[in-house]
């Protein structure tokens, strides 16, 4: 069995604005600080702490810009998610589970079980050798796990409903 955590694993989390004011907004990326990851033949068994993002920063064209939002701006969005996103939802127990894991030639792939309590859904992944990473990207839909995006007053910023989930693993042979 091989147990992955950080800082040699890494799971991010891509978010989109959109809505009226959106060009004032910011697309941005969340890294989580807390997870591991446990591959074992045809199985994977991952556990992540939602309490645990951190504002990685804004994106411009699809790359982290620093300096872009101010330390005020990062607590903002923090206390934004557990607030709204995760108001009906237990962050500390985020869990995937996959017993059927295929090897390919270039990676792995499958279908798991997301739970983001008390929601659970099956989602299908592939994770596809990057150098010497395995890279898994996938997107949620936020409200398959009953979660409602981020909306400012009047609904003038808002976050889109799908989120791109990137999670890296390094190869181990």
């Amino acid at each position: 069995m091989t147990v992955y955590r950080p800082p040699a694993a890494s799971c991010t989390i891509r978010v989109f604005k959109s809505g009226l004011l959106s060009r004032v907004g910011h697309d941005i990326e969340l890294r989580v600080g807390r997870f591991s990851i446990q591959i074992e033949d045809e199985a994977i068994h991952a556990e992540f702490d939602g309490t645990s993002l951190e504002v990685v920063g804004a994106l411009q064209d699809g790359e982290v810009v620093p300096g872009k939002l101010s330390d005020k701006d990062k607590r903002d969005i923090i206390d934004n998610i557990r607030r709204s996103v995760f108001k009906k939802h237990d962050p500390k127990a985020i869990t995937f589970e996959c017993e059927d894991l295929e090897r390919t030639e270039d990676g792995i792939e499958g279908t798991g079980t997301l739970t983001i309590p008390p929601v659970s859904r099956e989602i299908d992944f592939e994770a596809d050798r990057v150098g010497d990473h395995l890279v898994c990207t996938v997107t949620l839909h936020q409200p398959d796990f009953g979660i409602t995006p981020y909306s400012a007053p009047l609904g003038v910023l808002r976050i889109q409903p799908d989120i791109e989930v990137r999670v890296e693993v390094p190869v181990t042979d």
